[in-house]
C-alpha cells in the first residue's frame, strides 16, 4: 500500500532541482491545487499555479542573499496513508557555491498521486523560519529588508 519510496525520492530530486533553478513555475507545477503551507506563523491555501509561483518566488530574494546555489532533500519518513496519499518528512540542506552547508530546515509534505503524477498538497514548515534567522545571522543578511 501507498506511493513507491523511489517515486517519492525521484518527485523531490525534481523539486530540489526547480528550487535550484529558482524556477517558481516548475516547483509550482509540483504542486496540487488547492496547495495548503502552515508554519507556526502562517497558514493559506492557494488555488491557481500563478498565486502558487508568486508565493514561492517570495523567498528567492532571500535565499539568494544567503549564498543558495543548491537544495538537497534527505527523506527522512514516510507514511502511507492510502494507495494515493502519503505522508513524507523531508530535511532540506541548502548549500552555498562551495557546497557548504548553509541551513537545515525540515518539512512535512502530504503527497497524492494524480493521473498526471505525484503532487503536493499540504506542506508544513517545521523549522524554517528560525533557520532562516539563524543563517541570515551568521551570513549577515538584514531580514528587515524583506519585510
Amino acid at each position: 500500500m501507498g506511493i513507491e519510496e523511489e517515486r517519492i525520492a525521484e518527485f523531490f530530486d525534481a523539486y530540489a532541482a526547480a528550487l535550484r533553478e529558482f524556477d517558481a513555475d516548475a516547483t509550482a507545477a509540483l504542486w496540487g491545487l488547492p496547495g495548503m503551507i502552515v508554519t507556526d506563523d502562517f497558514a493559506g491555501a492557494l488555488e491557481s499555479r500563478a498565486d502558487m509561483a508568486a508565493g514561492l518566488a517570495s523567498s528567492y530574494p532571500l535565499y539568494r542573499m544567503l549564498g543558495l546555489e543548491s537544495a538537497v532533500p534527505e527523506i527522512r519518513a514516510v507514511s502511507a496513508l492510502t494507495d494515493r496519499i502519503t505522508t513524507v518528512r523531508v530535511r532540506w540542506s541548502y548549500l552555498d557555491a562551495d557546497d557548504e552547508v548553509i541551513v537545515t530546515t525540515d518539512y512535512e509534505y502530504l503527497l497524492r498521486g494524480d493521473a498526471d503524477g505525484l503532487r503536493v498538497y499540504l506542506a508544513v514548515g517545521i523549522d524554517e523560519a528560525e533557520a532562516l534567522q539563524r543563517a541570515a545571522r551568521t551570513r549577515g543578511v538584514d531580514l528587515d529588508l524583506f519585510g
